[in-house]
């Protein structure tokens, strides 16, 4: 009975694995060292707490989360990879970050194992995978839109000086007045503010004791201002399509043509940051106020009856489905190609009102 047991189980994963089709995953690298435009006067931390790393740079807990990560990804999709690391399964992209190009090496560490005849040494259960990022100013499809978009930056301007916006400053009066005190820095905008909790959240990463000034503030009431920010940049339909919108139809391209058969590819691998997560959820709908930790993940699955969503907070979660609004958990493709269709840009240099062409 328990050998039919086991066997029934085992056809059971076949199958599902059968449906699956292509997996797409957006992660933020590991944690990190403070970035130096975020650092204020009276950081008790300096250079020489961050040596020898730097700062902005991935820190030895950050490479083990990214493994990890790499690791829980081999657990869930083993057998639709299979245990065989072939150039036509995976394509790995990457901001043009030193911490993100540790993190896609280190997650494709995880994920890829040589198998006993792709070993080339013994001693080193590891073997070189490529990773792929563009230095391209006019390529957004993971950077931040900026200059070369002034649709997104115009809209952005006009939301944050909106009535609304101007009023939660004014609640907020007293809290920006108090950070920037405790810390010497102007605090003029909520980006200066999610700049104050992105260096806490990094120096608490390393486990460093934080300044007695941030323990009425932080997390809590920090992370709630710097939320804020972070859904502000993807406030309205115009914003969502000009940032998170342009990689969704290039997922939803991908898909397609998966469905018909027309990619090789099982695998797409995207290491970023808490922003292009952010983007990515908001782009579908999904995002609730928050900043993504370190080493969470997007994933969106095309199965052959539909496509599904999952958020990873962190590497010792549990994934969470995400349903879109108007769908199923499972939505069909054609259904999240309509659903989604008012964030995704048609021609995105002429939607940015660019000079240069971004497309």
């Amino acid at each position: 009975m328990q050998l039919l047991l086991v066997y029934f189980i085992a056809i059971l994963i076949t199958c599902l694995d059968a449906q699956l089709q292509l997996v797409h995953v957006f992660f933020r690298h590991g944690s990190r060292t403070p970035e130096l435009k975020d650092i204020y006067p009276t950081d008790p931390f300096n250079a020489e707490t961050f040596a020898p790393m730097g700062y902005g740079a991935l820190t030895p807990k950050g490479q083990n989360m990214s493994f990890k990560l790499g690791h829980l990804l081999r657990q869930k999709y083993d057998s639709f990879l299979g245990d065989i690391y072939t150039p036509d399964i995976v394509k790995a992209y990457s901001t043009d970050f030193d911490r993100t190009k540790m993190t896609a090496l280190l997650v494709l560490a995880g994920l890829f194992p040589p198998s006993k005849s792709q070993k080339f040494n013994d001693k080193l259960a590891w073997m070189p995978i490529p990773y792929h990022y563009d230095k391209d100013p006019y390529d957004y499809t993971l950077r931040r839109p900026n200059a070369y978009c002034p649709a997104y930056m115009k809209e952005l301007e006009e939301v944050l000086s909106s009535e609304e916006v101007q009023r939660e400053m004014k609640a907020n009066r007293d809290f920006f007045k108090y950070i920037a005190e405790k810390t010497k820095k102007p605090m003029n905008t909520l980006g200066d503010v999610f700049g104050v909790y992105q260096t806490l959240n990094a120096e608490e990463s390393m486990n460093l004791t934080l300044p007695e000034w941030a323990q009425s503030v932080y997390p809590e009431q920090l992370h709630a201002m710097a939320a804020k920010q972070c859904n502000y940049e993807n406030y309205n339909t115009v914003l969502k399509r000009l940032n998170g919108g342009r990689m969704l139809g290039q997922i939803i391209k991908q898909m397609s043509a998966k469905s018909r058969n027309l990619l090789r590819e099982k695998i797409f691998l995207y290491s970023g940051h808490e922003n292009n997560l952010i983007n990515i959820l908001a782009a579908l709908n999904l995002f609730k106020p928050h900043v993504p930790k370190y080493s969470a993940a997007v994933i969106v699955e095309l199965h052959q009856n539909g496509v599904k969503v999952l958020y990873l907070r962190d590497v010792t979660s549990e994934p969470e489905v995400q349903k879109l609004e108007g769908c199923d958990v499972l939505c069909p493709l054609d259904d999240f190609i309509r659903i989604t269709r008012p964030h995704v840009p048609g021609n995105y240099t002429a939607e940015c009102h660019s000079h240069v062409n971004l497309d």
